[in-house]
C-alpha cells in the first residue's frame, strides 16, 4: 500500500479557476473541454465533438518560460492540482479529487484500479496520412515510488478507420511499451518498489534515455519528468477519428501525476516549404540576379517508407525564364527522408528594380475538394550589382584635387588602390589628390551575395606647375664663339613647353638657348618663358654681349740684346697683352715675360690683345741674345801693391777694340775710393795712401767696338 501519509493531505475546494505560477512556469486551471482541444489542434487537424471529464482544478492551460519541461506551452491534465504544478521541487505534490478513474487505463496500466481520472476526448479529422503531438508526462510518484504497485500512468486512445479497436499512442519510442513511472525513470527501484514491477513492463524497461531528474527544480513541482515525447499514429486522410487523452492515479487517489501536450502540436503529417537566401534586405530573403542563388527547402514532418511528390504554384511578378531559372511544377520527398531542395537561381538582366516570387506549397490533400495553400514564401530579386567609374582619365595641374563619380549600388562596400592621396579609400566616391600621376582601382563588392567584385580604374595624370625660372648671369662673349644657356627650372618637368625670344626677331622652342656662331649684332637681352599649359608659366631674362675679336699687337722686331746685358727697358709695354710660352697652348705667363741675357739664342715669346673674354690672335716677338764685342774682358780676382814689380796694380785686360771707360772701387763700407773714366788700372792706394789688405768692390765699364756698354761687378782682394 501507499505511505501512510499521504492520507494527511487535505484536498482544496475548487473557488472558480485557479491561475498559479511559480518562477517561470504559469498554469491557469478551470478550462473547458472545447478550450483545451482548441489549444492542442494544430495544422492539417480539425477538432470537434470536445468533452471532458475532469476535476476542474486538475486540468489547465499553461505557459513556461526557461522552465525544466523543454515545451513553452499547451494544456496540462493531472491527478489532482494543475496550479499545484506552479511550484519549486522539493515539496509534496498530492491532491485527492475524490474522482472515478478510466477503465481503459486501468486494463492499459495493469493497476487494480486507478483514480482521479482527468479525460479530456474530441473527434479530429486529419488532412494528412499521419497525426502527432508533442508531450512530457510528470509524477510525484517518482523516486520512492519507482518501480512500485503505484504505477501511475496515462494514455493518448485512438480509434477509427483502419484502427483496430482503441490504440494507445503514448509509447516509449520505439516500443509498444506505455509511457508511465515504471516504464521511463532512473533505473534505481524506489524504497516501495521492486526492479520486476519495472522490467514487468515489457523488454528494455525501465528506460532512462528519455527521464528527466527534477529533483530541486525551481519551475516544476513534480520529482521526476520525461524528455520531450512525441505520439504518432498513421490516419487515413478526411476520414474521422477519436482521440481520448486520459491520466489517472493508480490504486489511490494521492501523489499526483500529470501530462503536458504542447499547444499547436497535434498536427496531422504537416508539410511546409522553407527559404534561405544569401541576405535579407528590406526584411525580406533576397538574392542578386546573377550571383549566389536562394534554397527552397520543402519538408514533411514524419519520415515514411514512400516518396511524397509535392507541388507549389509560383506567383509575384518575377517571371520565371527572364527573371530567374525557370522552376519544375513539383518537388519530391525521397522515401524514408523528411525533406528535399530545390534552388532558384536570378538571371541576369537588364536593369528591372526589385521583383518579388511568391511560392505556395499546395496541400497533397485538400479535404473540402478545393485546392488549399499549406505554406509560402517570398524572394525578393534584385538587379545584378553595378558599378561604373563617371569621371574618365583626368589631366590636372599639381595640387589639384577631383571627387571621382562613380555610378554604382549603395549597397556595395568600395575599396580603392592605392589609398594614397585618397580622403578615404573605403567609400564609393572618394576625393583624390594624388601627389604624381597614380592609376586608381576600384573593386566593389557585396559581402554574403556571392557576386563577383565589380572593378574598374582611371587614371588621373599630374602636370607640374612652373615655379621658377633663371636664365643664368650676363654674360659677355666673343663673336664665333658658341652661346649656350641651360636655364634653372625648378621645378622642372619633360611636359614643359619652352620659348625663346631676342634680338631681330630672333625665336626657339628648345630648353637650352644655342647659337653655334654668334656676332656681334645678335648682342641683347633673351627672355625664356617655361609654360606648364593650363597649369602657368614662369619667365625670365639673360643678357648676351657679343664683342668683336681685339686687334692683334703690333710687334716690331727683332729684338737684339748683348750677352749679359741688363735689360731695362721692356719692347712692348702696350695694355691689355697676354703673355704665352707657344703659339697655341695654355702655356700662359703671369704676367709680362722675363728677357734673360746670359745665353746666347733666339727666343720667342707670344702675345695676344685681349678685351673681356676676347683675346686676339697671338704675335710671336723673338729676342736675339748675342755677343757684341767679343764677350772677352779679364778682371783680376787679386794684386799685391807693394812696389815689387810684380802685380801690383789692378788692371783689366779686354781686346778686338773694346775699351775700359770706367773703374769705380768702394771699400767694404760702401766709401767711393777710386773713380775713373779711362783705363787706367788702379794702384792700391786712395788720396795718396796704401789701402789696408781686404776686399774691395768694384763696377766695370767696357764700351765695345761697336759701341755696346758691358759693365761688369765684382770683388778683388788687395794682398800686402
Amino acid at each position: 500500500m501507499k505511505p501512510l501519509y499521504r492520507l494527511a493531505l487535505i484536498t482544496l475546494p475548487l473557488l472558480g479557476c485557479l491561475s498559479r505560477s511559480a518562477a517561470q512556469l504559469t498554469v491557469t486551471t478551470g478550462q473547458t473541454a472545447t478550450a483545451l482541444a482548441q489549444n492542442l489542434a494544430g495544422s492539417g487537424v480539425t477538432v470537434l465533438n470536445a468533452t471532458l471529464t475532469c476535476a476542474a482544478q486538475g486540468n489547465g492551460s499553461f505557459t513556461a518560460v526557461s522552465s525544466s519541461l523543454g515545451i513553452s506551452d499547451g494544456i496540462v491534465l493531472t491527478t489532482g492540482n494543475a496550479a499545484a504544478v506552479a511550484g519549486p521541487e522539493p515539496g509534496l505534490t498530492s491532491f485527492n479529487n475524490n474522482t472515478g478513474g478510466d477503465p481503459d487505463l486501468t486494463a492499459l496500466s495493469g493497476a487494480s484500479t486507478t483514480r482521479d481520472a482527468c479525460i479530456l476526448q474530441f473527434d479530429l479529422v486529419p488532412k494528412g496520412d499521419t497525426v502527432k503531438f508533442d508531450y512530457v508526462f510528470g509524477s510525484e510518484e517518482y523516486i520512492n515510488s519507482i518501480c512500485g504497485p503505484y504505477n501511475d500512468a496515462f494514455a493518448f486512445f485512438i480509434s477509427g478507420p483502419g484502427i483496430t479497436g482503441i490504440q494507445n499512442i503514448a509509447r516509449v519510442p520505439g516500443t509498444n511499451i506505455p509511457v508511465a513511472v515504471n516504464s521511463i525513470n532512473t533505473g534505481i527501484p524506489g524504497p516501495y518498489g521492486s526492479l520486476p514491477n519495472c522490467t514487468a513492463m515489457g523488454p528494455g524497461a525501465p528506460f532512462t534515455t528519455w527521464y528527466n531528474n527534477n529533483q530541486g527544480s525551481t519551475t516544476v513541482a513534480y520529482r521526476g519528468l520525461t524528455t520531450v515525447l512525441t505520439a504518432a499514429q498513421t490516419v487515413i486522410p478526411c476520414d474521422t477519428y477519436h482521440l481520448k487523452l486520459t491520466v489517472a492515479d493508480a490504486v489511490n487517489g494521492l501523489y499526483d501525476s500529470g501530462v503536458f501536450i504542447k499547444a499547436g502540436s497535434l498536427q496531422s503529417t504537416t508539410y511546409d516549404v522553407a527559404l534561405t537566401a544569401p541576405l535579407t534586405v528590406g526584411g525580406l530573403p533576397t538574392i542578386y540576379k546573377g550571383c549566389s542563388p536562394a534554397t527552397l527547402t520543402f519538408s514533411r514532418s514524419v519520415a515514411k517508407p514512400t516518396p511524397q511528390v509535392l507541388t507549389f504554384v509560383a506567383g509575384g511578378d518575377a517571371i520565371g525564364g527572364t527573371d530567374y531559372a525557370a522552376l519544375p511544377a513539383s518537388v519530391t520527398i525521397p522515401a524514408n527522408a523528411t525533406q528535399t531542395t530545390l534552388t532558384v537561381t536570378g538571371l541576369t538582366t537588364p536593369p528591372a528594380g526589385a521583383k518579388l516570387l511568391k511560392l505556395y506549397l499546395n496541400a497533397p490533400v485538400s479535404c473540402a475538394g478545393t485546392p488549399e495553400f499549406l505554406d509560402s514564401v517570398i524572394l525578393q530579386l534584385l538587379d545584378t550589382p553595378s558599378a561604373v567609374i563617371l569621371t574618365p582619365d583626368t589631366v590636372m595641374c599639381q595640387g589639384g584635387q577631383v571627387r571621382i563619380r562613380v555610378a554604382g549600388s549603395n549597397d556595395l562596400q568600395y575599396s580603392w588602390t592605392p589609398a594614397s592621396g585618397l580622403n578615404n579609400p573605403a567609400i564609393k566616391e572618394p576625393v583624390a589628390s594624388p601627389g604624381t600621376t597614380t592609376t586608381y582601382a576600384l573593386s566593389a563588392t557585396l559581402p554574403g551575395s556571392g557576386c563577383a567584385p565589380i572593378s574598374g580604374s582611371l587614371t588621373i595624370t599630374l602636370l607640374p606647375i612652373p615655379g621658377t625660372v633663371e636664365a643664368g648671369e650676363d654674360m659677355t662673349l666673343c663673336e664665333h664663339t658658341p652661346v649656350l644657356i641651360n636655364p634653372d627650372i625648378q621645378p622642372d618637368d619633360p611636359e614643359f613647353t619652352y620659348s625663346w625670344t631676342g634680338p631681330h626677331g630672333f625665336t626657339a622652342t628648345t630648353r637650352e638657348l644655342s647659337i653655334a656662331d654668334p656676332l656681334s649684332s645678335q648682342s641683347g637681352y633673351y627672355y625664356v618663358s617655361v609654360s606648364g599649359g593650363v597649369c602657368g608659366s614662369a619667365t625670365d631674362s639673360v643678357k648676351v654681349d657679343i664683342v668683336t675679336f681685339p686687334s692683334t699687337p703690333v710687334v716690331n722686331g727683332p729684338f737684339k740684346y748683348c750677352l749679359n746685358e741688363e735689360v731695362s727697358n721692356f719692347p712692348l709695354n702696350d695694355k691689355d697683352l697676354v703673355w704665352y710660352k707657344t703659339a697655341t697652348g695654355n702655356d700662359r705667363y703671369d704676367g709680362r715675360p722675363a728677357i734673360i741675357t746670359s745665353a746666347e739664342g733666339v727666343f720667342d715669346f707670344y702675345v695676344s690683345r685681349s678685351l673681356g673674354s676676347c683675346e686676339s690672335e697671338r704675335v710671336k716677338l723673338s729676342v736675339i741674345v748675342e755677343r757684341c764685342c767679343d764677350d772677352y774682358i779679364f778682371i783680376p780676382s787679386a794684386f799685391t801693391p807693394n812696389n815689387d814689380g810684380r802685380n801690383d796694380l789692378f788692371e783689366i785686360a779686354v781686346r778686338n777694340g773694346s775699351k775700359v771707360t770706367r773703374t769705380i772701387i768702394y771699400n767694404r763700407w760702401g766709401q767711393l775710393l777710386y773713380d775713373r773714366s779711362s783705363d787706367q788700372p788702379w794702384n792700391g792706394t786712395h788720396q795718396g795712401k796704401s789701402v789696408d789688405q781686404g776686399n774691395y768692390y768694384y763696377l766695370i765699364e767696357v764700351t765695345c767696338k761697336d759701341g755696346t756698354l758691358i759693365r761688369r761687378k765684382g770683388e778683388v782682394l788687395v794682398v800686402k
